[in-house]
């Protein structure tokens, strides 16, 4: 099992235009931590997720899979709301609750 180190509490809220992450810190080491919040490309949606989940993938990285990684962002299977999108996105808006699966059709 993964050491959790925590660089901030789960449950406080993040200063304006960052968000939490759960991230692997090391290999065996996960926690949280704050990052910016991202900006949607042309094509691209960000969400504000309300669940996740880290799976198989996930967890083999933090075991040293692809080796070595610094604050990696995990989880990658989630629910949330859409924050904001880009200018060619059509179909969806901000404030739509969305399903974001590990698996994307082109």
């Amino acid at each position: 099992m993964a050491a959790v180190v925590s660089a901030t509490s789960p449950t406080r809220q993040p200063p304006v235009g960052t968000m939490r992450a759960f991230v692997m810190q090391s290999i065996d080491a996960v926690g949280f931590m704050e990052k910016p919040v991202p900006t949607a490309g042309p094509n691209d949606a960000v969400i504000k997720t309300t669940r996740a989940l880290i799976c198989t993938s996930d967890s083999h990285t933090v075991r040293g899979a692809i080796g070595p990684r610094e604050n990696l962002t995990l989880g990658h299977e989630a629910v949330g709301v859409v924050h904001t999108v880009g200018s060619e996105v059509k179909d969806f808006k901000p404030g739509d609750r969305v399903v974001v699966g590990a698996i994307t059709p082109d």
